[in-house]
C-alpha cells in the first residue's frame, strides 16, 4: 500500500509546491518546509551572506579551493613595495601565506 506525505509550509500553512529546505547557522543545522514564495524570501534574505561565504561539504570540511597561481602571485608580489616583495625568497616552493593574503586582499580572491 502506497503512502503519501503532505508537506505544510511552516510559515503560512499552505500546501502548494512545498519543499523541505535544510540550512545551518553556527554549529546548528535546521530544516524547514517552505513554498516557493517563502523559499524566495529566504533566498533573498541570505543572498548577501551566501555571496561572501565559502562553501563547505556535507561533512563540514572546506570544499577544495582553486589551486594557488604561484607564478602569478610571485610576479605580482615582486613588483610590490618592500613589505610584500621581501616575502618572496625563491621562484620555487610554496608561496608564503602572507603574500597570498596580500594578493587576495588586492584582488578579492580566495586562495
Amino acid at each position: 500500500m502506497a503512502k503519501q506525505t503532505l508537506l505544510i509550509d511552516d510559515m503560512d500553512g499552505s500546501t502548494e509546491n512545498v519543499e523541505t529546505i535544510q540550512f545551518a547557522v553556527g554549529n546548528q543545522a535546521y530544516s524547514i518546509d517552505l513554498n516557493e514564495k517563502n523559499r524566495d524570501k529566504l533566498d533573498k534574505a541570505l543572498a548577501p551572506f551566501v555571496e561572501k561565504a565559502t562553501p563547505v561539504s556535507a561533512r563540514g570540511a572546506n570544499v577544495r579551493r582553486q589551486a594557488v597561481p604561484a607564478k602569478q602571485i610571485r610576479e605580482w608580489a615582486k613588483a610590490q613595495p618592500e613589505e610584500i616583495s621581501s616575502l618572496i625568497k625563491s621562484d620555487r616552493g610554496a608561496v608564503p601565506k602572507k603574500a597570498i593574503e596580500a594578493y587576495n586582499a588586492e584582488f578579492g580572491t580566495k586562495y
